[in-house]
């Protein structure tokens, strides 16, 4: 095979490839069992959502997210937590302890927790980052909802 042949045989693998990555830009519409759950909400409660976009990335991996110093859930890849929360003053952290946040809830407030996997030594770890309500929600609706059995904590079944 000559090197023209050659170099258009790579380009055409290339162009192909790119092509396949791109054919996933679709938008995902709402999953109408999060925006059921979201809806269902007691206003006079505040709402958390935790949630971890799909990745590839350590997708095995189910991080557990403490609220209080309690087992709250293990977050699974695409997957979306949603519960109505008491007012006041909450902390929420990886159980590993390496990342969190505090917040002083209000009623009808809506907390957004996004959780992605970091890479580690023997096995990855969640990472929590809160997100604007904005951000969170587009994100939150377009996965799937928690499993009952991966809610650690029985008030939230």
């Amino acid at each position: 095979m000559n090197k023209t042949a050659l170099r258009s045989a790579i380009l055409i693998l290339v162009a192909a490839s790119l092509g396949a990555c791109a054919t996933s830009s679709a938008t995902k519409p709402a999953n109408p069992q999060v925006l059921a759950k979201l809806h269902a909400i007691d206003k006079t409660k505040a709402t958390i959502v935790v949630y971890r976009p799909r990745e590839y990335l350590g997708a095995a991996l189910r991080p557990t997210v403490v609220l209080d110093g309690k087992d709250l859930v293990n977050i699974g890849n695409g997957k979306v937590f949603v519960a109505s929360l008491s007012p006041g003053h909450h902390t929420f952290e990886m159980d590993d302890k390496k990342s969190g946040t505090t917040v002083d809830l209000k009623p009808g407030e809506d907390v957004y927790l996004k959780i992605e996997i970091v890479p580690g030594f023997w096995k990855g770890g969640g990472k929590m980052t809160q997100v604007a309500p904005q951000q969170g929600n587009y994100e939150a609706t377009r996965l799937d909802l928690i499993e009952l059995k991966e809610i650690e904590d029985a008030r939230f079944r």
